[in-house]
């Protein structure tokens, strides 16, 4: 245990900077300043941060999926940031997950919460991912609310739209142009929270109407440059900025760090309460998520994970919170992680 502490310790960014934005705010979406204010809770409540340039890593990885296009009440963006250079122990241990359990080449999908291989090797893989250093960060954001980047009206998709064209960052339909703007300006603020000046920056997002060819995901990578220098420290450069879609063929190890937040994405959303602090009593999850909840009420001994909202209140505004998860009975044989040093 003691051990486990040290490591622990190690792994923790102490007195973390939280503030990204000028101090007026004045001219900064909602869904940034939305952040800052929740990860400022988070900080309060006695939660940790990751510190990605523990023992020397200089790369740190971004990837994200989305959920709730099809189903439910929330659209969920989730991302996972972790330190590029922790990810190959990760990988040895999902090779031996996956010959256990025979699972091939198969992804490790939400949608394929159906298969019983996978559906097995789950708490093995979610335990392996425990131990990757990293934020696993989800956001939830009410079907209602119509745009965060400025009035509540359709008008400003529109308008969105039009200054993205202009920009030559292409023509998109304006519901398309507000989901890119959600995905960027989330990923850029997580990014530029936990990543230190010197390293490099590599973000694998899913095929996406976002970045449906390879033109569209070369001017989604130019605008997340663009919007990651707005929430940049003065004293921070990241040297190099890169990006890519899944793999064709597959890297299997990229892949199970992208199935993380698709996973999550998908099992959290009949959990968010649409009113008030507790959710459906009715709510139905598939088979399989169960584990994943379950997962998701403790912080690994490397990986942070949390679950911020933003939905439609009472006459018409917009609330923001956080959820938390929390098991209805304690896990048996379970290890907590060590508490830290703040």
């Amino acid at each position: 245990m003691k051990g486990r502490t040290e490591l622990a310790n190690e792994l923790l960014l102490k007195r973390p900077d939280l503030n990204l934005l000028r101090s007026d705010q004045e001219g900064y979406p909602l869904l940034s300043q939305v952040l800052q204010k929740q990860f400022h809770l988070y900080d309060a409540r006695g939660k940790d941060l990751p510190d990605l340039r523990a023992f020397g890593n200089n790369a740190v990885a971004v990837f994200s999926d989305y959920g709730g296009e099809s189903t439910g009440s929330y659209h969920t963006y989730s991302t996972l940031v972790c330190g590029y250079g922790y990810t190959g122990l990760f990988g040895q241990r999902m090779k031996a997950v996956r010959e256990k359990h025979t699972l091939g080449g198969k992804e490790i999908a939400f949608k394929k919460f159906g298969n019983g291989p996978l559906r097995r090797a789950l708490p093995e893989y979610l335990a392996a991912l425990d131990n990757l250093p990293g934020l696993l960060c989800t956001l939830a954001v009410d079907k209602r609310v119509t745009t965060l980047f400025g009035p509540q009206e359709k008008s400003t998709m529109a308008a969105l739209s039009r200054i993205l064209e202009a920009e030559g960052l292409g023509r998109r339909k304006a519901h398309v142009t507000e989901k890119l703007l959600r995905i960027v300006h989330f990923t850029a603020f997580l990014t530029a929270l936990l990543a230190h000046n010197g390293q490099k920056i590599f973000w694998m997002t899913d095929n996406d109407a976002i970045c449906a060819n390879r033109e569209a995901h070369q001017q989604l990578l130019i605008l997340f440059e663009r919007v990651l220098s707005i929430y940049t420290r003065s004293d921070c450069e990241f040297p190099l900025i890169g990006g890519a879609v899944p793999f064709n063929p597959p890297s299997i190890e990229m892949m199970d760090l992208l199935s993380v937040p698709d996973v999550v994405a998908g099992c959290i959303v009949p959990c968010i309460p649409t009113q008030g602090s507790k959710p459906d009593r009715n709510a139905q999850v598939k088979r399989g998520a169960d584990s994943v909840l379950r997962w998701h009420t403790q912080d690994g001994i490397g990986l942070k994970k949390t679950v911020f909202l933003i939905r439609l209140g009472a006459g018409g505004v917009i609330e923001d919170g956080s959820v938390n998860f929390n098991p209805v009975q304690p896990a048996q044989n379970a290890t907590g992680q060590p508490s830290s040093a703040r």
